[in-house]
């Protein structure tokens, strides 16, 4: 269970320097190529444009949302968590069924039905990836970030504390 744990942080953590690596020219290209040359003050190179008038701009591939690795990293994020809440599901009923006890006091009673159980975890995971897209399209988009590591991290917690009841409770028997 803790490779599993293990496994999930660090396909999170590390989703990040993938993402950046997905530029769609390398920095030795960039030069090369006249129109990534003048992106950046959105002014079209002299020689591409030719005697016509009528040339029409460069094709800009950004995405509208910010930027393609940020973006990445997000959804990676939003994978996490849905995958650690799912961990927490599988974790707290084999623990339960290894004879221990929901501690949780709000999920004391929801834990005895399955279906009741994995919707309130459902909208455990719903809930921060909403406001996460809601804070990214309003170009908060660090914030947005900070909210699902930080969710991530309490559920990376969760699923930790959860390995270890399961192993004390095969402890015990």
């Amino acid at each position: 269970m803790r490779r599993i744990v293990l496994a999930v942080a660090f396909s999170t953590l590390f989703a990040a320097n993938a993402a950046r690596a997905n530029d769609g020219l390398a920095g030795a290209d960039r030069s090369k190529d006249p129109v990534a040359v003048d992106a950046a003050t959105n002014v079209v190179a002299k020689d591409v444009v030719t005697k016509d008038d009528n040339v029409a701009p460069p094709l800009r591939m950004e995405p509208k949302s910010g930027s393609l690795a940020g973006i990445s990293v997000l959804r990676s994020l939003h994978g996490g968590l849905a995958i650690a809440q799912v961990y927490d599901v599988y974790s707290t009923e084999k623990a339960i069924s290894r004879g221990a006890v929901e501690i949780n006091p709000l999920l004391k009673s929801t834990v005895g039905s399955r279906a009741a159980f994995i919707t309130i975890k459902a909208a455990m995971t719903i809930g921060p990836i909403y406001e996460a897209e809601r804070l990214w399209r309003n170009n908060h988009r660090v914030s947005a970030i900070a909210l699902m590591a930080a969710a991530n991290g309490i559920m990376l917690g969760v699923a930790a504390h959860n390995a270890a009841v399961m192993n004390n409770a095969v402890t015990i028997r």
